[in-house]
C-alpha cells in the first residue's frame, strides 16, 4: 500500500485528492527541515475552510484555552481565527509553513494522513466511538499548555517547551499520530467501562499508538528514502524511525529499540508498554531482514543471529555488508521495509476485531496479533513476545 504521490499526480483535478504539506518529523530534526508534499485521498471538495470535513474539523483558539477534562467537552464556543481557506485551486499546499495559518492545517493533514493508513488497513472506515454524541472530532490546533490529548470528541495539541525553546504540537506528526492512535483503538474495541488504573488495556492503548505512529511515519516515501540513506540500510542504528515523543533533536520520551522485558519494567502505564512495543520493532525489523535475504540483498546467515545479542564484531560486520548492499540495490531495501510494514500493520489492524476492552491483557492482544498475522510473520511476533515474556515460550 503506498500513497499517492505529488510526482505521480501533477493534475489539479480535485477529485483525485487533496494536496497538503506535512513535516513526517518534526522541523528540528535534522534532515526534516522542510515538510513533504502529500496528496490526501479526500476530494477537495470534500474539504472546507478549517480545515473541516464531515469526519472532523479545526478550531484554532483566538485566547487562551482551557484543556479539555471530564467538567469541560466540545464544542469549542469561544472566540477563534478565522478558518483556513484553501488557496484558489482548492488545494492546501499554498499555505506557507511559516505561516501562523499553517498549524491547523498541519494538524489537520496528520489527523488525515493517519487515518488514510489505517483504515487501508482495516479496511473500512473508523467510525469514532463518540459519534452519538459528537459526529465529528474536534482539534484544536493550539493550546497554552505542555501537552496533547485525545478524548471524546477532541483532539488538543499544546505546545512543548525543553530548554525554554517552546514548538508546537501541531508540528508534530509522532505526537498527532499518537493520539489519533488512542482513537482509532477506542473506536475500534469500545469504550471500557469498569478498569482499574492499572489494567492492561491502558498499557495496551499506549503501546499500540506508538506503534501506529510508527507505522505512520513509514508511509512516507521521501522519510522512507532518507531513514535508509541515513543508516546505508542497518535499522539497528540510532535513527527517527525508533524514537517516539521527540521535544528536542536529541530528546526523546520512548525507544522502540529497547530490550525491556515484562519483569524489568515498572508499573507506570508507558514503561510497562515498552516490552510490547519493542516487540513489534524487532518482529519488522527481522521481516525487513527476512526480505533482504529473499532479494538476494543479505546473506541468509543473517536470519540465524539474535539481533539482541549481537557482539561487536558481528554488529560491524552486519553493519559492513548492508552498506555495501545497499549502495549497489537501494530500491529493494525500500521495498522490503515496506513489505515488513504492511505485513505487521495488517496483522495489528486485524487484531483489533476480537479485543474485548474490559477483559483485555497484554498476553490476550499479544496472541490476537499473532493469530491475525500471516505466515511468515506470525512465527517472529510469537518468539519476540514470548521473549519479552508477554507470552509463555512453547
Amino acid at each position: 500500500m503506498r500513497l499517492l504521490r505529488d510526482e505521480a499526480l501533477q493534475s489539479d483535478d480535485g477529485r483525485l485528492g487533496t494536496r497538503f504539506w506535512i513535516f513526517p518529523q518534526p522541523p528540528f530534526i535534522p534532515g526534516y527541515e522542510q515538510p513533504d508534499r502529500v496528496w490526501l485521498s479526500i476530494p477537495a471538495d470534500e474539504i472546507g475552510p478549517g480545515p473541516s470535513d464531515a469526519t472532523m474539523y479545526v478550531v484554532d483558539p483566538l485566547f487562551e484555552k482551557r484543556p479539555y477534562g471530564l467538567d469541560r467537552l466540545p464544542p469549542f464556543d469561544e472566540p477563534g481565527r478565522p478558518p483556513v481557506r484553501p488557496g484558489p485551486d482548492r488545494h492546501f499546499d499554498s499555505i506557507s509553513p511559516d505561516a501562523r495559518e499553517f498549524l491547523p492545517v498541519h494538524a489537520y493533514a496528520c489527523v488525515r494522513f493517519v487515518l488514510q493508513v489505517w483504515q487501508s488497513y482495516i479496511g473500512r472506515p473508523v467510525r469514532w466511538f463518540f459519534d452519538q454524541t459528537f459526529p465529528r472530532l474536534e482539534i484544536v490546533a493550539h493550546v497554552n499548555w505542555d501537552n496533547a490529548q485525545a478524548g471524546y470528541g477532541f483532539l488538543e495539541l499544546g505546545i512543548s517547551d525543553t530548554d525554554g525553546i517552546r514548538r508546537p504540537y501541531a508540528l508534530n506528526f509522532d505526537t498527532i499520530a499518537h493520539e489519533v492512535g488512542h482513537l482509532i483503538l477506542l473506536s475500534e474495541t469500545g469504550v471500557p467501562t469498569s478498569l482499574s488504573r492499572g489494567a492492561d488495556f491502558f498499557v495496551f492503548s499506549e503501546a499500540f499508538s506508538d506503534i501506529v505512529s510508527l507505522i505512520s511515519f513509514l508511509h512516507f516515501d521521501t522519510a522512507v528514502d532518507r531513514l535508509l540513506r541515513r543508516t546505508r540500510g542497518n535499522l539497528l542504528i540510532y535513527n527517527e524511525l525508533n524514537r517516539f515523543a521527540e521535544t528536542s533533536p536529541e530528546t526523546q520520551v520512548r525507544l522502540a529499540t529497547n530490550f525491556r522485558r515484562m519483569s524489568e519494567v515498572t508499573g507506570e502505564v508507558h514503561d510497562r508498554a515498552l516490552p510490547f512495543i519493542g516487540a513489534i520493532f524487532d518482529t519488522i525489523v527481522e521481516l525487513y531482514h527476512s526480505e533482504l535475504v529473499q532479494r538476494g540483498c543479505a546473506d541468509g546467515r543473517l536470519l540465524d543471529v539474535d539481533l539482541r545479542e549481537l557482539d561487536q564484531l558481528d554488529f560491524d560486520r552486519f553493519r559492513a555488508a548492508t552498506a555495501e548492499a545497499f549502495q549497489a540495490r537501494p530500491l529493494a531495501f525500500e521495498q522490503a521495509l515496506t513489505a515488513a510494514r504492511d505485513a505487521v500493520g495488517q496483522a495489528l489492524a486485524a487484531s483489533l476485531r476480537g479485543l474485548e476492552p474490559n477483559t483485555l491483557t497484554l498476553a490476550g492482544a499479544a496472541h490476537a496479533v499473532v493469530a491475525a498475522a500471516d505466515v511468515a510473520t506470525a512465527p517472529l511476533l510469537e518468539i519476540n513476545f514470548a521473549w519479552r515474556e508477554i507470552i509463555g515460550r512453547r
